[in-house]
């Protein structure tokens, strides 16, 4: 569990030491609330990442998303709007699809009861899906949802998406941008930090920058995540200020906290948050150039 130093994703690395980058934050998680993390932002690249080397199979162990219940009306409306949007981007349900690093299954699950039925699944932190098994085979879509931030090695997560495609497969990433998080003001970043987690959040950029590098190229993209709308509370800015005030993912296990509503943050950032949101994740679809 060795402390992460120097930046490894850029031409010219900086150090810990060296940068002005830096703050603490507490955990996200209800569970390790009273913990604190230490996260930094390199200058060269801008990517952002956890300082502390920590025992990742205690934390997910008590990780809110590897629960096996099932997803509330809500989360299966925002699944419906994903699915839709990887149609557009040309997912079918006769192709081999496999949700890399699928967590409990939630959103694998929903895919295969709207008829994906060669869908399946892979998190080595959730024994149902630890079967490497999958790693043995190759996609025509390879999706990666709020992961690679929690890999240790980001440039072989990459990669290792893109190998698993079939010539002409396509990935799928949902991740963290770093370009819209402000370490001096780290307390408006607590859920998207989502520490001991995240270990390394990138810039959209850098992504764009790597797939080119390696001939793939931006089939599309959105700058937010698949649970962000214009309707009234169900837009990121207030749902950070929800889990912030009741324990984060857990609480997507739990049901709804009517005493949200007698907080008068939360009635703003319910109506207008959608207005003021930051852009502080991406979606994007990439696919190999033509040759």
């Amino acid at each position: 569990m060795q402390d992460y130093t120097q930046c490894t994703l850029c031409a010219n690395p900086e150090t810990v030491s060296a940068t002005t980058l830096k703050a603490t934050v507490a955990s996200s998680e209800r569970e390790f609330e009273n913990e604190k993390f230490t996260v930094w932002q390199c200058k060269n690249c801008k990517s952002i990442h956890a300082l502390e080397g920590v025992d990742l199979a205690h934390y997910y162990s008590k990780y809110g998303l590897h629960e096996q219940n099932e997803p509330d009306s809500v989360t299966r409306f925002f699944f419906g709007r994903k699915l839709k949007w990887l149609e557009k981007a040309g997912m079918r349900k006769d192709q081999q699809i496999l949700d890399y690093g699928c967590g409990g299954g939630h959103f694998l699950r929903f895919i295969q009861e709207n008829g994906y039925t060669h869908a399946s699944g892979y998190d080595p932190f959730t024994e149902q899906y630890a079967d490497k098994a999958a790693l043995d085979k190759r996609y025509d879509m390879v999706m990666s949802s709020d992961v690679i931030e929690h890999d240790l090695d980001v440039v072989f997560h990459l990669e290792t998406l893109m190998g698993l495609t079939t010539p002409t497969g396509q990935v799928y990433i949902e991740t963290p941008d770093a370009l819209a998080i402000d370490l001096a003001q780290i307390e408006k970043h607590r859920q998207i930090l989502q520490q001991p987690f995240h270990r390394h959040i990138v810039p959209h950029t850098w992504l764009i920058e790597q797939a080119q590098q390696r001939n793939w190229k931006v089939g599309q993209i959105a700058r937010h995540p698949f649970f962000h709308s214009r309707i009234p509370f169900l837009n990121v800015p207030a749902m950070d200020h929800y889990w912030d005030t009741y324990g984060g993912l857990e609480t997507l296990n739990e049901g709804y906290r009517w005493s949200s509503l007698l907080s008068p943050k939360y009635w703003y950032l319910g109506l207008f948050g959608s207005f003021i949101y930051t852009k502080d994740e991406v979606q994007l679809v990439l696919r190999r150039q033509a040759q």
